[in-house]
C-alpha cells in the first residue's frame, strides 16, 4: 500500500513534494494503489517511484520526471504527460488510452502489453523502447522518433505515423493495416510478416527494409524508396506502385497480383 505520509505530501502541493524529494534523495517513493486522479501534478519529481495499480486517470503530469518509475498496471487513461521524462519507466499492462504524450521522452521505456489506443504521441521520443504486444490502434504519432524501438506483434492499425522515424526499428509481425506512414523513414526497419494491408506508405523511405512475407496488398507505395529492400514472398496484390524505386530489391516469389500504376509513365523501377 502507498505511504500515507508520502500521499499527504503530494496533497500539500508539488512544490512541497519536490522539496521533500530533494532533501531525501535516498528514499524510493511508494505510491502503490494511490488515488491521484484528476490532480494537477505538473513538474513533479516522481523518478524511481512505485505506482503499482495506482489511479492516475485524467491527471496532469506535464513536464514531470518519471525516470525509472514503476507504472505496472497503472490507470493513466486521459492523463496529460506532455513533455514528461518517462525514460526507463516500466509501463507493463498500463492503460494509457487517449493519454497525451506529446513531446514526451520514452527512451528505453518498457511498455509490454500497454494500452495506447488513440494516444497522442506527436514528436514523442520512443527510441529504443520495448513495445511488445502493445495496442496502439489509431494512435497519433506524426514525426515521432521510434529509432531502434521494438514492436513485436503490436497492433498499430489506423495509427498515424506520418513523417515518423522508424529506422532500424523491429515491427516483426506487427498489425499496421490502414496505417498512415507517408514520408516515414523506415531505413533498415524489420517488417517481417507485418500486416500492412491498405497502409499509406507514399514517399516512405524503405531502403534496406525487411518486408519478407509482409502483406502489402492494397497498400500505397507511390514514390516510395525500396532500394535494396527485401520483399521476398511479400504480397503486393492491388498495391499502388507509381514512381516507386525497386532497384536492387529482393523480389523473390513476390505476389504481384494486380498492380496499380496511377501514372504509367512513373512506373516502378526494377532495374
Amino acid at each position: 500500500m502507498a505511504s500515507e505520509f508520502q500521499v499527504s505530501l503530494i496533497n500539500q502541493g508539488v512544490s512541497i513534494w519536490n522539496q521533500w524529494r530533494t532533501e531525501n534523495p535516498g528514499i524510493k517513493p511508494d505510491l502503490q494503489g494511490a488515488d491521484l486522479s484528476q490532480r494537477d501534478l505538473s513538474t513533479g519529481d516522481f523518478s524511481g517511484s512505485n505506482f503499482y495499480e495506482a489511479n492516475l486517470r485524467d491527471t496532469h503530469f506535464c513536464h514531470c520526471n518519471f525516470t525509472g518509475a514503476s507504472l505496472y498496471r497503472t490507470d493513466m487513461c486521459m492523463a496529460n504527460l506532455m513533455g514528461a521524462n518517462l525514460s526507463y519507466a516500466d509501463f507493463y499492462k498500463t492503460s494509457l488510452y487517449t493519454a497525451n504524450l506529446t513531446q514526451a521522452n520514452l527512451r528505453y521505456a518498457h511498455l509490454y502489453r500497454a494500452d495506447l489506443r488513440e494516444a497522442l504521441l506527436q514528436e514523442t521520443d520512443l527510441a529504443e523502447a520495448n513495445l511488445y504486444e502493445v495496442d496502439m490502434r489509431e494512435a497519433i504519432m506524426p514525426a515521432a522518433s521510434l529509432v531502434r524501438s521494438t514492436f513485436y506483434y503490436s497492433n498499430l492499425s489506423r495509427a498515424d505515423l506520418t513523417g515518423a522515424n522508424l529506422s532500424v526499428a523491429s515491427l516483426m509481425g506487427a498489425v499496421m493495416e490502414n496505417a498512415q506512414m507517408s514520408r516515414a523513414s523506415c531505413v533498415g526497419t524489420n517488417l517481417y510478416r507485418a500486416k500492412l494491408k491498405a497502409a499509406n506508405l507514399a514517399e516512405a523511405d524503405l531502403r534496406e527494409a525487411v518486408l519478407r512475407m509482409a502483406d502489402l496488398s492494397y497498400a500505397n507505395l507511390e514514390n516510395a524508396n525500396l532500394f535494396r529492400a527485401n520483399l521476398a514472398e511479400a504480397c503486393l496484390d492491388y498495391a499502388q506502385l507509381g514512381g516507386a524505386n525497386f532497384k536492387k530489391t529482393n523480389l523473390w516469389h513476390v505476389n504481384l497480383g494486380h498492380l496499380i500504376l496511377s501514372d504509367p509513365s512513373l512506373g516502378p523501377a526494377f532495374a
